[in-house]
């Protein structure tokens, strides 16, 4: 029969084996089966996106040492990769928790925080990581862009050439380090303006909302051209106006943030239903499709119909843009008016590129310099 005392030391003879299991975690199954070879390899499908293959790699690595720091420091990643902020942060605290002096894991808790708009907290886990090491230029990196969500441009600006001080071939700090000058540049005014500065790319109901509000279009064409928005008027016989009721778009219901820009420019005609009646409000806008509803913008406020006609016949100066192209008026329209730039070394206008808010807000900031 077992003592109080023997009962006693069972349950905690039992408790010890369990943590040792907790730490010493499942053998090995190979020479490649070791956390380092899993976390490396979660770290690749990390770099792919592919963030369940990663989360499986983690997962792995954790198994086989449950107090590896960079396995929960890869798994707040993948889990941050795949939305779930959650369990993200959980992984992340968890990194700390093993390692004080683990600068990875301070890093991807900043990361979680931004993603959920904490940037206080996001800035403060960063700049712990470059107490612990300033030559970890990806610090700096995030937390440029943890100051530039929070539009404070000129402290993301710094972090951003912190991290190109360090590391000259880091290109993502130079693209974030150019959209944050874009944005400064454009100046934006409403608080619209501000949250779609930061995106990338803009989707169709972005480009309709900052036309109306960035651009100021109906304020402006009320002063301009007061027939459009004047019930009464009748323009004389044969001249074309825009459409005074908004085309039926069964897509974009009452609840839609962006529903009354996006009744605004289909009524004026600066953006067009597509054939099926849907405006596709999430879409991504390419080059091709912005010039052309910025050479509409030109023609509804200038009331010149030729204006859609001015390049015709003329040779391209595109590589990848023939004469023949249905937008190429429009792209000579906006790229000799300084609206849009060609890439500098080829030349090329990039057709299909999507356009970013930073890019967006420019070129608009510039067309209402010009009526």
């Amino acid at each position: 029969m077992i003592t109080g005392i023997g009962k006693l030391g069972t349950v905690v003879l039992l408790g010890l084996w369990l943590a040792a299991c907790a730490t010493v975690g499942e053998q090995s199954k190979g020479p490649t089966d070791t956390p380092e070879h899993h976390y490396a390899a979660g770290k690749k499908f990390l770099d792919e996106k592919k963030f369940n293959d990663a989360l499986a790699e983690f997962d792995r690595a954790r198994a086989l040492n449950p107090k590896y720091a960079p396995a929960f420091e890869g798994i707040a990643l993948a889990h941050l990769g795949l939305g779930d902020l959650a369990k993200a942060e959980e992984a992340a605290e968890s990194a700390k928790d093993l390692d004080s002096k683990f600068v990875p894991g301070y890093v991807a808790a900043g990361r979680v925080q931004t993603a959920k708009g904490e940037i206080k907290k996001a800035v403060a886990g960063f700049t712990r990581a470059l107490e612990l090491d300033n030559r970890y230029f990806r610090a700096h990196y995030y937390r440029g862009q943890a100051y530039l969500q929070d539009y404070q441009f000129a402290r993301a600006e710094r972090d951003f050439d912190a991290a190109l001080q360090i590391d000259p071939m880091f290109a993502p700090a130079r693209k974030e380090w150019e959209r944050s000058m874009k944005i400064r540049m454009a100046v934006p005014g409403t608080a619209i303006g501000k949250k779609i500065a930061l995106a990338d790319p803009i989707t169709r109901a972005d480009l309709a909302a900052l036309i109306a509000t960035e651009l100021g279009l109906e304020e402006k064409l009320r002063k301009r051209r007061p027939e459009l928005f004047d019930p009464s008027y009748r323009p004389p016989q044969g001249t074309q106006m825009p459409a005074m009721t908004p085309p039926a778009i069964t897509d974009v219901d009452g609840g839609h943030w962006a529903r009354g820009y996006i009744e605004l420019v289909t009524r004026l005609s600066l953006m067009q239903p597509f054939p099926d009646r849907t405006f596709r409000p999430a879409d991504r806008v390419d080059r091709a499709t912005y010039a052309m509803t910025i050479q509409e913008i030109l023609v509804l406020a200038s009331g010149d119909e030729t204006t859609r006609k001015k390049f015709i016949g003329s040779v391209s100066p595109f590589p990848d843009v023939r004469n023949d192209h249905f937008a190429f008026n429009a792209i000579m329209l906006v790229t000799t008016r300084g609206l849009l730039e060609a890439e500098k070394q080829s030349g090329a206008f990039r057709l299909t590129d999507p356009v970013s808010g930073p890019d967006a807000l420019l070129s608009l900031r510039k067309l209402a310099e010009l009526f």
